[in-house]
Order: structure tokens, then sequence, then C-alpha cells
């Protein structure tokens, strides 16, 4: 059997792939795909694997990786050719994001840990990327609309300055786990269309349920200050905006962190030193509706080219 693990990464559409296939379970079965996500996984099933080195957890990890080969050949079993793992924690948490204020620091490492759980199966990661300007804002914004502090000019200065960018996090996944096949798209090309992302990974083409969703957005800044004021935290009002819309970053610093993602595109495209392979459709100057007619297919990427590889 085939495993795809979905890695995310977070604020890059992931919620409304994973609503899309859990609404779609009967279509996936007749194709012969089994799909597990967050709210299985985050139940138990992945209970012991999501970190930590001492001796318990070790032996938590230990109990987990034989709960998951058991349940993986038990898809097998059943008929499943392709089974779709998709569960954003799987590279660390957003509240570890801002806390180390660095990228998926150990990326690597945690992944290998689900990988290996898989054992007897052929693995497959899929990574979707994100501008880093916008990606940084809507994991703040995420912090913000769950009872976290409102961004400073330190936080926004450190997230600029820190060193890790998307290529390193994939390289930290290709050293990690040598010979596995590591798919990457944009969220910018990608975010509107994750039919055809299940396409491009798996081979196959379904008409999926639910495209018409738009799950967890950022909200515009209006509506962000009121769930702040809501949630008890003060200064609110002095959040900065971009047309409406929560950014945090000056536009110095937005330009800085462009130009890091356009090399990182630049990489992709010249074939990421063979350690990942670009999925990503043809990229575009101009905005498009997404599938999910919202008008825009992101947060705040504009600008933010995806180039074809």
């Amino acid at each position: 059997m085939d495993i795809l693990l979905h890695l995310g990464a977070h604020r890059n559409a992931t919620t409304t792939l994973q609503h899309m296939m859990g609404q779609s379970q009967t279509r996936l079965t007749a194709a012969g795909f089994g799909y597990w996500g967050p709210k299985r996984l985050r139940a138990g099933l992945f209970t012991g694997l999501y970190g930590g080195d001492n001796a318990l957890l070790l032996r938590k990890s230990g109990r987990a990786r034989a709960r998951v080969r058991l349940q993986a050949q038990q898809a097998a079993d059943h008929g499943i050719a392709l089974l779709f793992v998709s569960e954003e924690n799987m590279l660390g948490t957003m509240r570890r994001l801002l806390n180390q204020t660095r990228l998926y620091d150990g990326a690597g490492a945690r992944v290998a840990r689900f990988a290996e759980s898989f054992g007897g199966h052929r693995v497959t990661l899929g990574l979707s990327i994100r501008c880093y300007d916008a990606f940084w804002t809507s994991v703040i914004g995420w912090r913000m609309r769950h009872g976290g502090m409102l961004p400073d000019a330190t936080l926004c200065e450190r997230l600029v300055t820190q060193p890790r960018r998307w290529r390193h996090v994939i390289t930290d996944l290709a050293q990690a786990m040598p010979g596995l096949t590591i798919y990457v798209w944009t969220h910018e090309a990608m975010a509107g269309r994750p039919h055809h992302v299940i396409a491009a990974l798996s081979g196959v083409r379904l008409a999926l349920h639910g495209q018409d969703a738009w799950c967890n957005p950022t909200p515009d800044a209006a509506r962000l200050i009121a769930e702040c004021r809501k949630a008890g935290l003060t200064g609110a009002e002095g959040l900065g905006q971009r047309a409406g819309r929560f950014m945090p970053f000056s536009a110095y610093q937005r330009a800085i962190l462009r130009a890091h993602y356009q090399e990182d595109l630049d990489w992709l495209a010249a074939g990421a030193g063979g350690l990942a392979t670009y999925i990503d459709s043809a990229g575009t100057k101009t905005r498009r509706r997404t599938g999910q007619g919202r008008g825009r297919p992101d947060d705040q990427d504009d600008g933010c080219l995806a180039q074809a590889g």
C-alpha cells in the first residue's frame, strides 16, 4: 500500500483540503483511497509520536508505532491502495513555531517518527509552502484568536531574520528520510484547487465534495480586532493593516521576506538539488478566483509568484 503523508504546512489551506477529504469518504473508498485526518489522528492514534525524548514518551512512541502499523495493515487488507494521512502537526505546532521563532526546526526528525510507523509500506511526503509575510501573519493571527499575545516589533524582526527557509525544511526531510519522494507545491498556485493537488499526488482525478468550502481563514482586520477584544487582549486597535487586512510587517520587512521566498521558488524550479518534486501548475502574476469562490486564494499573498518548474 502507498502512504501519502500530507504535512500541511499550517495556514496553507490545509484544513480546507482535509474538509474535502473528510466529506468525500465514499468516493475515496470507491477509488481505493483511504483517508486519516486530524480528527482521527489526534484522538489517540498518533499519541506518543508528536515529540519528547524522555523514557515514558519513548515507550509511548513504541506503542503508537505498533498501533499505526496494525491499522495501516488493516486498511491494506480491506483493499486500500493509497492511504492519505493529513496532519500538519507532524511538522510541529504553530505554538512551537512562534515560541522558537524558527521555521519548523527539527522537522526531519519529527516527521521521520511518523513515517517509520508505516514500515512495510511505501511512504511519500507532500508539503505546501507559502510566502513568508503571509505565512507568519496568518500564524500570528491564529495565535491572537486563541488567546495569545499581540505581535510586537521584536517578534516581527525575529521572524524576518530567523535563518530557516522552506528549502531548509525540505532538506531536513530529505536527509532524515533518504529515498522518500517529497512533493512540494505553493499555496499561491494551488490553495484554491485542492482537487488538483490530490490528482497530482495520486494520479487519479476525483470530484471531491466541499469544494465551495473555505475553512479557517484569517479574518479581516476589523473582525480580528473584535475577536481580540472579546478574548480580553488590549491594544488590538493598533494592529498593523494593509488594505483592510491584518499585516504586522513593514513594507521593508515584507520585501525581505518575499525575496527569501523567491529564492525558494527558484531553487524548487531548478530541481531542488534532486531532493523534491515541484508540482505547481503554471504560476501567474494576476489574481484569480479560487475554487471556493472567495476571490482570493489566500489571506494576503498579493504579488507572491508561484513559478512553474
